[in-house]
């Protein structure tokens, strides 16, 4: 095995590990996949994907190293996605509607789920900052382009996180069919999500 391929297997393991280890985008898509059913859940982990793949572009082509340097900007992304999660936690703590299992929810619902999912993830700097120290230690200066190999191997990893989401917001939705007939626990699923999402709002706030 040459040494190429070494590096890229090492990738392989690294980014599976990072995108099984439970984290924020993690618990964002399980609170919409126990809210909004296994729909809800994978159009979240859909929306995330969205986001960590327009990081990868950024990444690929220098913007997101140019922003990373830059505080006031990275400081910028913070605030508007403090206030974004503030606003989505009290959005979904004021809906009183059914869980999503019970009620016919258009694509649109769902479209609007990933969109969502995909501004939390874009407007976080944490992930531009992974981005631009993560990806860069497995390329080579040989071969391909640099900006090439960052952009295969972020599509690879936005594939292996999609995956790992699905499977989570999958899951998680399963639970939430068994407690569609409850209508009280149904109110109490949505307070607790939107307590998750000022959760992770002060996760981004505090740099926990």
């Amino acid at each position: 095995m040459d040494v190429q391929s070494t590096l890229f297997a090492s990738f392989l393991l690294a980014a599976t590990v990072v995108c099984v280890t439970p984290g924020p985008d993690m618990l964002y898509v399980m609170s919409y996949g126990v809210s909004q059913g296994r729909s809800g859940g994978v159009s979240a982990a859909a929306g995330v994907a969205g986001g960590m793949f327009a990081h990868a572009v950024l990444s690929a082509f220098g913007v997101a190293l140019l922003v990373s340097r830059h505080p006031s900007l990275l400081t910028a992304f913070k605030f508007i996605g403090i206030c974004y999660l503030i606003y989505l936690g009290i959005s979904i703590i004021r809906d009183r509607s059914d869980m999503a299992v019970n009620t016919a929810r258009s694509r649109q619902a769902y479209a609007k789920i990933a969109y969502k999912a995909m501004i939390v993830n874009l407007t976080n700097p944490k992930v531009i900052v992974f981005y631009v120290a993560f990806l860069p230690q497995f390329t080579t200066p040989s071969g391909w382009p640099v900006s090439a190999q960052l952009f295969v191997l972020g599509t690879i990893f936005v594939a292996i996180g999609f995956a790992a989401d699905a499977v989570v917001g999958l899951a998680s939705g399963a639970l939430s069919e068994r407690f569609a007939s409850d209508q009280g626990l149904a109110r109490k699923v949505n307070v607790g999500c939107g307590i998750v999402m000022f959760l992770l709002a002060a996760v981004l706030a505090f740099d926990i």
